[in-house]
């Protein structure tokens, strides 16, 4: 049985409009293995490329659910937690140094119905102001770190996002 996070990617990759490519970045599978033998398993930098044909634009992003209302993070290589992990924001920063890379998080907060995209640079002011390991929306509001809604749909079970706004209004 498929969890909430993978139902969120699924979800969010058929919400791409024609004219954008998403991109799944393949998962290690060594990673879903719990073996002591392994010594070393390549850490992916990030979930998703969508390629945006339209503006040209390409986004490097790392997809995120959460049940309540916030999201834990990791500061350092040397914590372990849930939620975001250094590594994600390692390999988001180092994509977003070049010119028509576009690097962040897309955060669904389901109990909220609330999903949201943070540009790493933003997340990375937020990380160094804020004193706790998680964060939430009021949080965002609370230290003015910019972050953008992105409209989601119900359907039946599944949500419906508007990427093709998300992706016309980073362009802006």
């Amino acid at each position: 049985m498929r969890g909430p996070g993978k139902i969120f990617e699924q979800n969010f990759a058929n919400s791409a409009p024609p004219y954008a490519l998403a991109y799944r970045v393949p998962d290690n599978p060594s990673g879903f293995q719990k073996n002591s033998m392994l010594r070393f398993t390549r850490q992916n930098p990030f979930d998703y490329l969508i390629w945006d044909s339209r503006h040209f634009r390409l986004y490097a992003l790392e997809l995120k659910t959460v049940a309540g209302k916030s999201i834990e993070f990791e500061r350092d290589g040397d914590t372990k937690g849930s939620g975001i992990h250094y590594h994600q924001a390692l390999g988001l920063n180092d994509w977003d140094k070049y010119p028509g890379i576009t690097s962040g998080f897309i955060i669904e907060f389901r109990e909220m119905e609330l999903t949201i995209f943070i540009n790493i640079k933003d997340y990375n002011k937020l990380v160094k102001i804020i004193e706790k390991k998680s964060f939430t929306v009021k949080d965002l509001d609370d230290y003015d770190i910019p972050y953008q809604v992105i409209e989601q749909k119900i359907m039946r079970v599944n949500y419906k996002y508007d990427i093709d706004k998300f992706l016309s209004d980073q362009v802006k």
